[in-house]
């Protein structure tokens, strides 16, 4: 079994700030935007005014956050991966959660497979309300920049996308994805992972989707090391990461430094877990997916 760390929704260089922890605690992913440029070269998104969070449009957050005296600068999202069913209505019927991958960053994924596990993580900051408007919190009152584990996919199927296919040769319910309209410009590269109905892992049922997103930030999800202010230096499990030199700050027992910034152009980080049905491998899934449905 794999586990993939995929790295996902705003950063600095795509979007510009980053995905708010809720006041409430929940995650919220922002979807990277369509640039300019993509979109005078064929690329189509989906408004940020027709994606929601509880009924509110993507578009008023974006705005709320960017800036007191500015407005987000784009208009279109690039939905991927797409895993809560409410961000976007309605859905076809038979939709699943879905996520895509094109290009170098596929690269990285040619060997994964069915059954392995995508844990998606952002840049992430806690969030307040000041006069009925978002704001990020200060880092001196708990607003660091943080690396968060949002959601999760196990694959459960894969479907490499060919640009010369033609639309109806995809189930309907996919029409709409990313990877699907924008084929003729992705190339060949271009594939789908489509989740498990649930997650299993050695044939143990963690109880959950094979797909979704986690309620709440807690700190099983921060992949940060605790008191660093370098969101790219992670803390991961010894399990998970042999290579014990990648950085010198602390991490609590049974984990080691992981400095993720020396590969800031991956968007996929692929582990092979040895044995999956470890205890420690066990634990710590069920600590991630606790209070998941």
């Amino acid at each position: 079994m794999k586990i993939i760390l995929s790295r996902k929704g705003f950063d600095g260089n795509t979007g510009g700030f980053a995905s708010p922890i809720m006041p409430c605690g929940r995650l919220l992913s922002l979807p990277i935007p369509v640039t300019p440029k993509q979109m005078a070269n064929g690329e189509v998104g989906i408004p940020y005014a027709d994606l929601r969070f509880d009924g509110q449009p993507l578009s008023e957050i974006n705005n709320q956050l960017c800036n007191h005296n500015h407005q987000f600068p784009y208009n279109a999202a690039h939905l991927d991966p797409d895993l809560d069913r409410g961000r976007l209505e309605p859905r076809e019927q038979g939709w699943k959660r879905t996520f895509g991958q094109q290009g170098r960053a596929q690269a990285d994924l040619k060997d994964v497979k069915e059954g392995d596990l995508f844990l998606f993580f952002g840049w992430f900051r806690r969030t307040r309300y000041e006069n009925s408007q978002l704001r990020y919190l200060q880092p001196r009152k708990c607003g660091k920049d943080l690396h968060v584990i949002f959601g999760w996919l196990q694959i459960g199927e894969i479907h490499p996308v060919r640009k010369e296919q033609h639309q109806d040769e995809f189930p309907k319910w996919l029409h709409y994805h990313p990877h699907i309209v924008n084929r003729e410009n992705y190339g060949n590269l271009n594939t789908i992972y489509i989740a498990a109905d649930e997650l299993i892992v050695s044939g143990q049922r963690l109880g959950v989707r094979g797909a979704g997103t986690f309620p709440c930030f807690k700190p099983s999800l921060q992949l940060t090391a605790q008191g660093e202010e370098a969101r790219a230096h992670w803390c991961l499990p010894k399990w998970l990461c042999k290579e014990q030199n990648h950085g010198t700050w602390p991490c609590r027992e049974g984990h080691v430094p992981f400095d993720s910034y020396r590969y800031r152009q991956k968007q996929e980080f692929v582990f092979a877990v040895p044995e999956p049905d470890n205890q420690e491998v066990m634990k710590w899934l069920n600590d991630l997916f606790e209070g998941c449905c």
